[in-house]
């Protein structure tokens, strides 16, 4: 403290502003989004590590093949049993996270011509059901910002507990990003779309389809995750006895 500042000056002080709830979410929101991009570079430069480790293999499997030690279509018929067996235990190497690339293949079979809906006529049937289909965002609609993504699931559109995109206004069933929404929302159309609805003409949903993917548990879930059992002692279950003294004072 310096000679010219005294305890007065500080209790004089203005208070500070109480914190603003939202704002302290809005923060830790992106803290929480900036160590997933942190957890998610890491993966990434594990994947690159793990493709040095790979080019080493082929580069062993090629020296071996040239000296004839194996040959090459034993090798070929073991990967694959091996690639069939992973693929058949649901056990493919991936770090399970999803980027949209929007690419236009030639090779592809046309889509279906775009035909415009008017969302309001309908809404009062369909309550906007549309915004609880999945997809994944593209890296720009990630690092716009504007639109939020499924910390559980990068980079998926984010959908709330209620199974509808977290943009969507339930009350008006309108979309709180518009002007912003990703390019598979802008490029949606549900006239063609069968899951949506059995008759779109008359308006009629396709209840069954509906009911059986959009009826489940959202609740969060731990998927993929590294568990690892912990054997614990009978000693080390048992909380150690308190001293006599300390059960007298308590008592």
């Amino acid at each position: 403290m310096s000679e010219s500042t005294s305890p007065a000056d500080f209790s004089s002080a203005e208070p500070e502003p109480a914190a603003d709830p939202e704002a302290s979410l809005n923060e830790l929101e992106r803290q929480v989004e900036r160590g997933s991009f942190f957890t998610h570079t890491a993966i990434g430069h594990t994947a690159l590590r793990l493709g040095e480790v790979e080019s080493f293999v082929y580069g062993m499997i090629d020296v071996l093949m040239t000296k004839g030690v194996v040959a090459a279509d034993e090798l070929k018929a073991a990967a694959e049993k091996v690639r069939k067996e992973l693929v058949d235990r649901g056990d493919v190497p991936h770090v399970g996270v999803a980027l949209r690339v929007d690419e236009i293949d030639e090779a592809e079979p046309a889509q279906p011509t775009f035909v415009p809906v008017n969302c309001a006529e309908r809404m009062h049937i369909c309550h906007a059901v549309c915004c609880q289909l999945d997809f994944a965002l593209s890296q720009e609609e990630v690092e716009a910002g504007q639109v939020k993504w499924d910390l559980g699931r990068p980079y998926y559109i984010r959908h709330g507990a209620n199974g509808f995109c977290v943009h969507n206004d339930r009350q008006t069933g309108c979309c709180g990003v518009y002007e912003h929404r990703p390019a598979v929302c802008k490029g949606y159309s549900c006239a063609h779309d069968r899951r949506i609805w059995k008759d779109f003409e008359n308006m009629e949903l396709n209840v069954e389809w509906l009911t059986e993917h959009f009826t489940g548990d959202s609740a969060p879930r731990i998927t993929g995750a590294l568990m690892q059992q912990v054997q614990v002692s009978p000693e080390a279950a048992s909380p150690p006895e308190e001293p006599a003294s300390d059960r007298e004072a308590c008592s």
